[in-house]
């Protein structure tokens, strides 16, 4: 395992560059998102010394209460983030810490799931190269609740541990797991719940369950190992009663296109020659594997040889007949092109193309079903009971997964997204995550059942595939924009007082400009890193819909409501933020102010910044 780690850890040095190597200065994405995961983490980090029993009731969106449970809190992430914000008070640093670092437990944790349902040591090595670093999971680490689902497969292996010898520690182990990543990501915690159902209902459905045996196997350490669980669900069940902060249905759709769509070099050139480049376009995600990887995955679920040959003869004889045909035509006719809709699907511009694709089906026709064996049956399902066979385990896992994922009319999100947990989740799209680890661990037993019985040369063969699956995937340079918190001396200054203010800051951006509006209330809210006081800022997954009136009410900041209301509300001091006006604004702004000296007195002045104590007259 610990060479397999050292692959991992090199591969997303070098997948990931530049990120990988400026990763205190830079990000992947400039967005209010980023700028909400990098202060969750400091807020983690700040309430675990300062007020660890009421964590939930971050500074933001005053004066609601358990307001890091508007979104994911990301407190398992802190046990790396932590130490590196109090060392070093940077937060871009612990942001990109996380993300590299779960590319790397990814691969190891599907490695160690491989290995624990019976693949070989080559087989584990693509599974886990395919979970950590193909498009749909890699092209997310830019997305904090998404990239760091690495506990699942460690989880998954537990459990297959503990049902192939019933050790209760397997199952208390696979609870503490599943703890983990509930703290590290919902997302990955409800994935966690779909594919336990799929392995307990696989292994276990027309057995006697043994109810009152699995509960002692959980024992009091199990009891007590879910127990945060249960405690770290409550705010958000809470939430959800009190505010109604419940996503509807709405578009819940993903183009078609999505399912092939990918960035990667070798994608984009494919789909350039095929005339279909729209494809990235128009996609709503990156959710391609990768078509080595789906070739490994189907080599798992193939028929027996027998019928495989009987298969592949057809495919080969009908590729011949279409390839001949079609150079034929272009020497007589000129170009083929075959259309679906607006995408070429079979573009022929030259006869020699389409004489090549000939020759190597002929190649193929005669040769590959002579000297391509495979194993009639996997090692795995040879030395296992066929309840152990992870081939259609994972099979159903990937099934459900995309009937999960897809779109309407025949997508299964609708029939669950009222349930609790999965509410949360924005788009099933996003299922596809759990489809790739089920395609990872399809993808190491096809490769094993492919080099069966190739003795010592699988080694290379693992090498060969392993570069090829790289080469596949990779699109560094990866587009990096420089970042940096920057503090305005004005909130430091805040920070250096010891009064339990209540704040906030202004100018907002109208709500109708929603990209300006949302990063200005996110740089706000960084700015309290510096302080920790209350603020009336937010951004989340949900808004109150107090909040909504009230920063409108404060884009005309000083006026008779805005100030009314934010008296009203507890707000104690305004920040004034002069240099962040449009160009010719502030004066007018500045004569406001002035005009209303009996609510507003200036504390202090620093740098571009002002702070106004309010007092109703």
């Amino acid at each position: 395992m610990t060479r397999a780690a050292l692959l991992y850890a090199a591969l997303t040095l070098v997948l990931a560059y530049p990120l990988s190597i400026r990763p205190a200065t830079t990000v992947l994405s400039d967005s209010p998102d980023t700028n909400l995961e990098m202060w969750a983490l400091a807020w983690d980090a700040h309430a675990l010394v300062q007020q660890p029993l009421s964590i939930f009731d971050a500074n933001i969106y005053y004066p609601e209460r358990r307001t890091l449970a508007y979104s994911e809190n990301f407190l398992g992430s802190a046990i790396v983030a932590a130490p590196i914000i109090w060392l070093t008070g940077n937060l871009v640093l612990a942001l990109n810490a996380i993300s590299l670092l779960s590319c790397v437990l990814c691969g190891v944790g599907a490695y160690v799931l491989a290995k624990r349902v019976g693949i070989g040591e080559s087989g584990a090595v693509i599974a886990g190269l395919v979970f950590a670093f193909s498009p749909p999971r890699f092209l997310r680490i830019d997305q904090l609740h998404l990239t760091t689902i690495q506990w699942v497969p460690f989880a998954l292996a537990w459990l297959h541990a503990y049902l192939d010898h019933g050790r209760p520690r397997d199952l208390r182990m696979f609870v503490g797991l599943f703890t983990l990543q509930a703290f590290t990501s919902g997302h990955g915690a409800v994935f966690l719940v779909v594919a336990s159902a799929i392995v307990l209902a696989c292994r276990c459905l027309g057995e006697p369950l043994h109810a009152r045996q699995r509960l002692d196997d959980v024992g009091i350490a199990g009891v007590v190992l879910f127990a945060p669980t249960l405690l770290l669900a409550m705010p958000y069940a809470r939430v959800q009663a009190e505010m109604g902060l419940r996503r509807p249905l709405g578009n819940w759709g993903v183009p078609i296109e999505s399912f092939v769509a990918s960035p990667t070099h070798v994608h984009a050139w494919l789909l350039a020659h095929l005339h279909a480049s729209g494809v990235n376009d128009s996609a709503g995600a990156y959710l391609f594997p990768g078509a080595l990887t789906l070739i490994l995955a189907l080599c798992a679920v193939a028929p027996r040889m027998s019928r495989l040959n009987a298969a592949s003869r057809v495919v080969l004889d009908a590729t011949l007949v279409g390839a001949v045909g079609a150079a034929l035509y272009r020497v007589a006719v000129g170009p083929v092109r075959l259309r679906l809709g607006a995408y070429t699907v079979l573009s022929v511009r030259e006869a020699s193309h389409a004489w090549l694709v000939a020759a190597f089906a002929l190649i193929a026709r005669i040769g590959l079903a002579r000297t391509l064996r495979l194993d009639p049956r996997t090692r795995i399902a040879a030395r296992l009971p066929d309840r152990r066979n992870p081939v259609p385990i994972y099979c159903v896992v990937v099934a459900v997964s995309v009937w999960i994922a897809i779109g309407p009319p025949l997508g299964a999100w609708p029939l669950l997204y009222r349930l609790p947990g999965f509410n949360f989740i924005r788009v099933p799209s996003r299922f596809m995550l759990l489809a790739v680890l089920g395609i990872a661990v399809l993808a190491g037993a096809g490769f094993e059942r492919l080099t069966a019985r190739v003795g010592s040369a699988r080694p290379l063969l693992t090498a060969i595939a392993g570069g090829l699956l790289v080469a596949e995937w990779a699109v560094m340079p990866l587009a990096i924009v420089p970042a940096r918190v920057e503090v305005p001396a004005i909130d430091r200054w805040i920070g250096s007082q010891t009064a339990a203010w209540v704040i906030a800051e202004v100018p907002l951006a109208s709500p109708r400009n929603l990209g300006k509006s949302e990063r200005r209330h996110t740089t706000y809210m960084l700015h309290s890193t510096a302080h920790w006081r209350k603020t009336v800022e937010g951004y989340s997954g949900f808004r109150p819909k107090l909040h909504e009136w009230l920063y409108e009410e404060l884009t005309a900041f000083p006026d008779d409501v805005s100030l009314r209301d934010l008296a009203a509300l507890g707000v104690t001091h305004v920040v004034v933020h002069m240099d962040e006006y449009d160009a010719g604004e502030w004066p007018e702004v500045s004569r406001r102010i002035g005009a209303y000296g009996r609510w507003l007195h200036l504390e202090h002045e620093e740098g571009a910044g002002r702070i106004y104590s309010i007092h109703a007259p």
